[in-house]
């Protein structure tokens, strides 16, 4: 007889972070003295080991085994021929288990005899939808085969499951090793040859989501050998289903289907030549005869199709350069279709699902008497790597109205996913056309065949710069309906409308409805209405609301507010900073600071006529507590403040995937060159919406007396840390995450380097200069220790110094790819570029603009440590001296010096602000 009821197996590789965590839940099992445990060292190098041994010491059914090489699949395997009880289960050494798991699975499994008992599996710290996870909730049950529960197969993890050891030997079943994907070899496997099933309504494994960002499945699609890892995995499955029965296998092709539909559709990026072809004769050996009706039920949408549409047609061209084949639509039945000659049978894989077009962007376009419409569209499959063969148009139901819509390219749409670079659009709709009532939005495709329409959606572009605009005494409100359908609301006066409802009237009757039906923000719009008409009394007749960063105070915000309140006297100009901020003192003498989330700030942003910051206006200047969207829906539009970005840095890479016109909203953005506006005009959308003032904390840019300083002020990286405009502010797990991605970084390891470089002390020492760190404010938790114990070199902080200061009073600045280089270089004081990771930045943050600091930079640019300290050494020894080329390029970049960039930018807020009142 067994001396247990049950083994635990435990791969354990480098996890001494979370190890004693998993331990701890093992120990806690309620049925622990039934268990055998043991714990497979994969070859781990930090403390993982001692760990394991430490704790099988305390517990005399522990035993540790050691299998270096081969993976966890290896690991496991050793764990499988080494039990030596009835029933078998797995735990990942980064995991948990709650207290009952192996009672509650044990005791199904005693009572139904079942080969599999599967229960819940929740991750942490964010939960995952499973669409298996719909099989609970409903009781503990018993099935005879997986054919009853199909989604269940797509739990193909060994870790919820306890398995009939007898069962998983008779049928061969093993983890792979040296692979990835191994689990679904054994956790498929057995669901699928089950005659027996048991499933246990409860949770019984937590898994850990880690954000260390070093797994397989973060790098699941650029991974080139992930592809042949779960392509073996595909090819064992399908031998193995051979003999299965009908509906068993009509299960497992759908786990094949399903799971391979990503490496299938992004192989050809990744491969070309005999590799590509080898893939795809070997995808199309299993998938040539899947019944088309499982791969639309397996596959996400008609883009993950196309590669099933090529294997079952024998067409490899289709499946290596669709956007070569596919560029012309065709319609059946009023739906759009990627191709128009296929058998009745597969014609369902060429459908172009999803159809859909969003709308970003309505304006007035000044003098023409038409309204502008942009958006973007997808046509599911379709690679839209160009302009399609066919007609787009608008249409406005109401006012039987249909214009063309042109196609557009879209450099951020590109950077989010190539294929969709033309799908944008704009549509020019005549005001005078438009009838007075609520109009729907559609978006129509004319093709061979007919017609295909879908209606528009709005996006958060198009919430955030809702504005009413009047024509000819009507307002056309761009609004929205159900389940965010874009609409037009004609709202029209008494003159135009043949004695109807005036437009007062229109909007004053929404706002009551609103606030009768007690819908998001019936409060506000409440108070609004009734403190409207005290408004020019008591806060000012034009309300510009600054800000920054919630605490902070020291940009071009501050600059620009400071300038409106001394020399441009605005009675109506406010700033929102945190209460306990340092950076209010700096705010002193001036007036009208505002707490920030206070009653004034709420009371405020109901009659502001613009939002000014340089930062985020959604996530900085909205109240804590209201909720973005609902804001964004239900008030937004009503206040029609003008949003202004001034920037806190010269926009000089490609950042068009946030700033890019139709997603921000953005009514005016300011820059301080041609060439930066003319990218903000042509490549992010910023048509008319470019002030080339320059930036207001460059009035205050004068040189300081030389304090023989050499400041140091490299950038942030996304990828490193959690930042500080997460919506949920990343929780510990991500924030732990993010420190163990930093402390492995390059960025780190650079920092340590050139912080510590003898070179770099001794010439500190020898011409009497202090090197000072100013940390990015989204990293300034990170990089303290890096900081050696020398007077010489030191660390400052914001709330010690502003940015500004210590860039005016430095004698040399050193920076890596920050945007303050460009307000050193506008100083006149020489810079030196630590450009140390390019290809990990353009790829993890930023991409490349139209600025090169090799080509049009302002200084030097080094690519490794020694390379900048030599460079630092050689400015100091010089007397920190600027070449002539390099002043050169700084005097040609600039638009303006003569320090009225704050009179500018306030002259072009005015502008908007009176153009915009009706």
């Amino acid at each position: 007889m067994n001396a247990y009821d049950v083994t635990l197996v435990v791969p354990v590789y480098n996890v001494e972070q979370y190890l004693q965590e998993c331990l701890d839940s093992i120990a806690a099992q309620t049925v622990f003295e039934r268990c055998e445990v043991l714990l497979v060292d994969n070859g781990s190098t930090d403390g993982s080991y001692r760990l394991c041994a430490e704790f099988a010491r305390r517990h005399a059914n522990t035993t540790v085994l050691v299998r270096r090489g081969g993976g966890a699949g290896a690991a496991r395997n050793l764990g499988m021929d080494r039990a030596t009880s009835a029933r078998i289960t797995f735990c990942d050494s980064d995991d948990v288990l709650p207290p009952t798991a192996l009672e509650r699975m044990l005791d199904a499994a005693t009572t139904t005899g079942a080969q599999v008992v599967v229960g819940m599996m929740e991750t942490f710290p964010k939960p995952t939808n499973w669409a298996w996870k719909g099989y609970f909730g409903k009781g503990d049950r018993t099935f005879g085969s997986v054919a009853e529960l199909p989604e269940l197969v797509h739990s193909a993890s060994a870790c919820n499951k306890l398995f009939d050891l007898a069962y998983l030997r008779s049928h061969g079943i093993r983890f792979a090793e040296g692979v990835h994907f191994e689990d679904a070899y054994v956790g498929v496997a057995a669901l699928v040859l089950a005659t027996r099933l048991a499933l246990v309504d409860q949770c019984v494994y937590q898994y850990r989501k880690r954000a260390a960002g070093n797994s397989t499945m973060d790098a699941i699609w650029t991974r080139r050998q992930n592809y042949w890892d779960h392509l073996q995995l595909v090819e064992h499955l399908y031998r193995m289903g051979a003999g299965l029965p009908d509906l068993s296998r009509a299960v497992l092709d759908l786990f094949l289907v399903r799971s391979y539909q990503g490496f299938a559709l992004r192989a050809p990026d990744l491969f070309q030549g005999a590799e590509l072809e080898d893939i795809y004769s070997r995808c199309r050996a299993v998938y040539r005869d899947v019944e088309p009706e499982l791969v639309l039920r397996a596959t996400a949408d008609a883009r993950h199709r196309v590669a099933y549409l090529a294997f079952a047609t024998g067409d490899f061209g289709l499946f290596a350069d669709r956007a070569a084949r596919l560029h012309k639509l065709s319609v059946r039945e009023g739906s759009a279709y990627l191709l128009g000659s296929l058998p009745d049978r597969l014609a369902p894989l060429a459908r172009a699902t999803p159809f859909t077009a969003h709308l970003e962007h309505v304006r007035e376009v000044p003098g023409s008497g038409t309204l502008r419409l942009s958006g973007r569209f997808e046509v599911g499959g379709m690679p839209l790597v160009r302009p399609l063969d066919g007609h787009l148009s608008l249409r406005v139901r109401g006012s039987r109205l249909s214009v063309p819509a042109v196609q557009v390219r879209r450099r951020d749409m590109k950077n989010t996913r190539p294929d969709t670079e033309w799908g944008g659009f704009t549509a020019e709709l005549p005001l005078d056309a438009l009838r007075q009532g609520v109009h729907d939005l559609e978006f129509a495709v004319d093709a061979e065949g007919g017609q295909a329409v879908t209606p528009c959606l709005v996006a958060a572009g198009y919430l955030r710069g809702a504005r009413v605009v009047e024509h000819g005494g009507v307002r056309v409100v761009p609004h929205w309906k159900g389940k965010n359908r874009a609409i037009l609301m004609v709202l029209g006066t008494a003159s135009r409308m043949g004695g109807r409802r005036t437009v007062l009237g229109g909007l004053l009757a929404k706002d009551a409805k609103h606030v009768l039906r007690r819908r998001p923000f019936w409060k506000q719009r409440l108070i609004r209405l009734l403190t409207k008409p005290l408004k020019p009394l008591l806060l000012g007749r034009d309300i510009w609301l600054f800000g920054e960063r919630a605490d902070t105070a020291q940009d071009n915000g501050w600059h620009l507010f400071r300038h409106v309140r001394t020399s441009g006297k605005r009675r109506g100009a406010y700033y929102v900073i945190r209460a306990g901020s340092p950076d209010r003192a700096h705010l002193a003498g001036l007036g009208h600071v505002v707490a920030h989330s206070s009653w004034k700030h709420k009371l405020l942003m109901l009659h502001a006529s613009a939002l000014v910051n340089a930062y985020d206006i959604d996530t900085y200047m909205l109240p804590d507590g209201w909720d973005r969207t609902r804001y964004l829906k239900h008030l937004n539009w009503r206040v029609g403040a003008r949003r202004v970005f001034l920037q806190h840095g010269v926009t000089d890479k490609d950042v068009s995937k946030g700033l890019h016109r139709n997603r921000t909203g953005v009514d005016l953005i300011l820059a301080v060159s041609r060439d930066e506006g003319r990218f903000l005009s042509e490549e992010l959308g910023y048509d008319g919406q470019v002030e080339i003032s320059g930036f207001p904390r460059f009035d205050a840019l004068t040189p300081g007396p030389g304090s023989r300083t050499i400041l140091f002020m490299p950038t942030w990286r996304a990828y490193l840390t959690v930042a500080s405009y997460s919506r949920d502010g990343g929780g510990r797990e991500a924030r732990e995450a993010a420190r163990d991605r930093f402390l492995a970084s390059s960025y780190r390891e650079f920092m340590v380097r050139f912080l510590n470089h003898p070179d770099l002390l001794t010439a500190l020492d020898q011409y009497d200069y202090t090197l000072e760190f100013l940390p990015h404010y989204e990293m300034r938790a990170m990089v303290g220790e890096m900081v050696p114990d020398r007077k010489r070199v030191r660390i400052v902080d914001q709330n010690e110094i502003s940015v500004q200061e210590a860039m005016r009073r430095c004698d040399l600045f050193v920076t890596d790819w920050s945007s303050t280089a460009f307000d050193v270089a506008y100083l006149g004081t020489p810079l030196v570029y630590a450009q140390f990771d390019a290809d990990e930045y353009w790829d993890g943050h930023y991409q490349k603009g139209y600025f090169d600091a090799r080509r049009d930079g302002f200084g030097p640019v080094c690519e490794t440590v020694d390379e900048t300290v030599a460079e630092v050494v050689r400015y100091i020894w010089g007397g920190c001296a600027r070449e002539p080329e390099y002043l050169r390029r700084a005097e040609k970049f600039f638009e303006y010096r003569d320090q009225r960039n704050n009179v500018r930018a306030s002259g072009a807020i005015e502008s908007l602000v009176r153009g915009s009142k009706h």
